[in-house]
């Protein structure tokens, strides 16, 4: 709730503070029953002809259920060493904002101590932390898989987006084992699956061209904003992931001619490693040896890259990441797939030896826009 709004309903109430007494006075109980007290009460209002209003949110999705359901069955397939598991449409009040740090307003919470499900990854996540309390389980690597039907706020105006939309996800989580190895492994596995996704669906009724992967590490682009200087708060307030340009404007105003560019798989990383630190560049120089040459030789119409200057999800991955962007037959460009580390199971469980690799594809993305 804005302050401005929190303002005017104390004072319509004639109750000063009322915000902060529902937030900060009331027990979780007291505060759950009152919310379905009023609920209650709203609902004996509400007449049969109302159940016919649609949202966007209440819609059901265009697409047929049968093709929908065949790219799943693909996607399950294309990663056979991976567990399957049917996530709960519901994961606890807080999840999100907790460990993504994004907007409490980006899901939709209920009174009963829970929001719906909007990233599958944090359900894969919160289902690996209870598969690894034990010492005795960390020492096994888990990878684990899941197609969910997912919700988001704001509603979206990107053509081929939707409020809710299936995706398909999946999770690594293991050990440091040093040397860079878990990360390198993990990150190509996830890549691999993707490409081999693709590469299948395209063999029936979907057309994909100018497939592009790019790589990126969080700890290599922080070092590149601390040598020119820019603001991660900045970055925060102007760089937007629906918005590709949006990154590129802003390093217009910190030296974008002196920024690295994009390097190809077999690139000269000579200019980007000028403004590193020996344990960066060392990380640059694997993933090019140990994810990218060898995606680009198993995928040669793939193209394979790494993308210096992406300035999104600093906040959100914890090292290397990636994204593959193709485009359709209309020539529209979407990024389909996303991926990285991030910190989660490593607070969860209080162990700094934990990691974890996320990622998830749009399946109903590829359904939408990818047909023939």
């Amino acid at each position: 709730m804005s302050e401005d709004i929190s303002k005017r309903i104390a004072a319509a109430t004639g109750v000063p503070h009322l915000s902060d007494i529902l937030a900060q006075n009331l027990t979780g109980a007291d505060l759950h029953s009152l919310l379905l007290m009023v609920l209650k009460q709203r609902v004996a209002a509400v007449e049969p002809a109302e159940l016919t209003r649609t949202s966007p949110v209440t819609e059901a999705c265009s697409l047929d259920g049968r093709l929908l359901n065949a790219v799943e069955c693909r996607a399950y397939s294309s990663a056979p060493d991976f567990a399957a598991v049917e996530l709960s449409p519901l994961v606890s009040l807080g999840a999100v904002n907790v460990l993504t740090n994004l907007d409490q307003g980006n899901v939709l919470s209920t009174i009963r101590g829970y929001e719906c499900a909007s990233d599958p990854t944090v359900g894969l996540a919160l289902h690996s932390v209870g598969q690894r309390r034990s010492v005795a389980a960390r020492k096994s690597l888990l990878r684990l898989c899941t197609s969910q039907r997912v919700l988001r706020f704001p509603q979206p105006k990107t053509p081929g987006f939707t409020s809710h939309f299936k995706l398909f996800s999946m999770v690594t989580a293991g050990r440091d084992t040093g040397s860079f190895s878990f990360e390198l492994e993990a990150l190509l596995q996830h890549i691999e699956t993707y490409l081999n996704l693709l590469s299948d669906l395209g063999e029936g009724k979907f057309s994909f061209k100018d497939i592009v992967v790019e790589i990126a590490d969080t700890g290599v682009v922080g070092e590149l904003c601390a040598a020119h200087k820019l603001d991660r708060d900045e970055i925060r307030r102007c760089v937007r992931a629906s918005d590709y340009s949006s990154a590129a404007k802003l390093l217009e105003k910190y030296g974008s001619a002196t920024w690295p560019a994009d390097i190809a798989a077999a690139g000269d990383m000579a200019a980007a490693a000028s403004h590193l630190s020996p344990v960066r560049q060392k990380h640059l120089e694997l993933l090019k040896e140990c994810v990218a040459r060898p995606l680009a030789a198993k995928f040669p119409a793939v193209a394979v890259r790494f993308n210096l200057r992406r300035l999104t999800g600093l906040g959100y991955y914890q090292g290397p990441c990636f994204h593959i962007k193709i485009s359709n037959n209309a020539g529209q460009s979407f990024m389909i797939a996303d991926g990285g580390f991030v910190d989660w199971t490593r607070r969860l469980l209080g162990d700094r030896k934990e990691r974890l690799m996320t990622s998830a594809i749009g399946t109903e993305l590829i359904c939408r826009m990818f047909v023939v």
